[in-house]
């Protein structure tokens, strides 16, 4: 598989402070509905990761008041644009991430991407079979009766039942 983290990792980035607590973290996570933020400090720096696993230790503590500075992992690992999915998905599980922030020619984070992203990308039948997009792929008019999704131009309804 030859797809690059370029292709499927979220250009927004929320970022974070290092001295906000880390209730605000929390609070952000769940007004985007993330599982990480990257922790930069008074210049702007990249100087960390936040995750959910670091807040339920937090909480666990009861100390929710705590600096982000004081949880967060600080030797963060990144990826480029142009590393392969599977290099990425290499590094998550050896390293126990389910994050990595995408990192530019200038050094500085444009993307983040998850396990998330990186799972569908893998598992999505489009790439996997015929290395295109979903919505990149033609329907045919068709619904399969079984899923309800219209049936691709390469026979594919999402299921596999209205197929062929």
């Amino acid at each position: 598989m030859d797809t690059t983290i370029g292709v499927i990792g979220n250009k927004v980035v929320h970022v974070i402070k290092e001295n906000d607590s880390v209730k605000t973290a929390a609070e952000e996570m769940r007004k985007h509905n993330l599982g990480a933020l990257v922790v930069i400090d008074e210049n702007d720096k990249v100087v960390g990761i936040i995750t959910e696993r670091d807040i339920v230790k937090v909480a666990a503590e009861g100390k929710l008041d705590a600096k982000v500075k004081d949880y967060m992992t600080r030797n963060v690992i990144g990826v480029t644009e142009d590393t392969p999915i599977t290099d990425a998905l290499e590094i998550m599980l050896d390293h126990g991430f389910r994050h990595l922030p995408i990192i530019g020619k200038d050094g500085k984070v444009i993307g983040i991407v998850s396990i998330r992203d990186l799972s569908k990308a893998i598992l999505d039948p489009h790439f996997f079979q015929f290395k295109k997009e979903a919505t990149d792929v033609k329907g045919s008019g068709y619904v399969c009766p079984v899923c309800g999704m219209e049936i691709d131009e390469y026979g594919y309804c999402g299921c596999g039942a209205g197929s062929g």
